[in-house]
């Protein structure tokens, strides 16, 4: 518990407070402490918010949970039926009931928890989502979010071509250079990601913990955006970068390939580059992409 105030803590002493979600890496409902964190944030008055894959919601913890004052809920469920049962190695039904049953709870609890459904579009569901979402809405879900899939920095196979390899590295960076672009990734900046220990990581993205950083009972978060922003100008990519979909190198990287593979056509580095440019035009903590070696 003491983990879990101190990095409330370092989250409150910035100017603007931000949203606090238990997400990114694990399974929130397996904390045995999960109601009392919730208790915590509302005594402070503080919004909170979870993402679980529902499997764990029997009827006294979905119970606990609404009596807690959680706020926000999302279920990632992006699959259903076989189908499901084959990507999560859960068992469908269980966690349909589950989420089916809290739905129930919460409507008549007069809806204080707002719900939402992650769809994580990937090859075995792509042309699944519409019905899913439809049966979720119908079944009470306040909304249905859709995400694509990300290697999780490397730690999960999604054919990337740049994975395991520097090849482009050198053109990408150049590229970045000439668009006045920015090399350094806005996600561990925007999404501040702490682990259940308390280590600050460089975000939710680093699945396999390759990059830790240090403590929230060491350092407040403005000293480790620091910290981060120089891992982005060491002499190599931060291991938890190097590998990921996510890193800005990487996106330029994998366009190069496409195009010499012959799977893109070369406008897909200009839609690449613009699109990085939308991502990067509010994010002042940036700085231009480094030489090239």
């Amino acid at each position: 518990m003491e983990t879990f105030k101190k990095a409330i803590e370092r989250a409150m002493e910035l100017e603007h407070t931000p949203k606090f979600h238990a997400a990114g890496q694990g399974e929130p409902t397996l904390h045995p402490l999960l109601p009392e964190f919730a208790d915590h944030m509302r005594g402070l008055g503080l919004e909170f918010g979870f993402t679980t894959n529902g499997s764990l919601m029997t009827e006294a913890l979905s119970r606990r949970i609404l009596e807690a004052g959680v706020e926000h809920i999302v279920f990632s469920i992006s699959d259903m039926g076989d189908d499901y049962e084959e990507v999560y190695a859960l068992k469908y039904d269980t966690t349909r009931d589950n989420i089916l049953r809290f739905l129930d709870m919460n409507e008549a609890a007069g809806k204080p928890i707002r719900t939402q459904v992650s769809l994580v579009a990937h090859d075995l569901n792509r042309a699944k989502l519409d019905g899913y979402r439809k049966f979720w809405i119908d079944a009470g879900i306040d909304q249905c979010i859709h995400f694509e899939q990300t290697n999780r920095g490397g730690a999960c196979d999604n054919g990337n071509y740049f994975v395991g390899n520097n090849h482009h590295t050198e053109q990408a960076i150049d590229i970045l250079k000439k668009n006045n672009l920015s090399h350094v990734c806005g996600v561990p900046f925007i999404l501040l990601f702490v682990g259940w220990n308390g280590q600050y990581y460089m975000c939710c993205n680093d699945y396999r913990k390759l990059t830790p950083l240090g403590s929230v009972f060491d350092y407040s978060i403005e000293e480790m955006d620091i910290i981060k922003r120089d891992k982005f100008f060491e002499s190599e990519a931060p291991a938890a970068c190097k590998n990921c979909d996510l890193d800005v190198i990487n996106q330029v990287r994998e366009a190069l390939f496409e195009i010499e593979a012959g799977e893109a056509p070369a406008s897909k580095l200009t839609k690449v580059t613009n699109l990085l440019r939308e991502r990067q035009k509010d994010h002042l903590q940036l700085l231009p992409a480094r030489e090239t070696a």
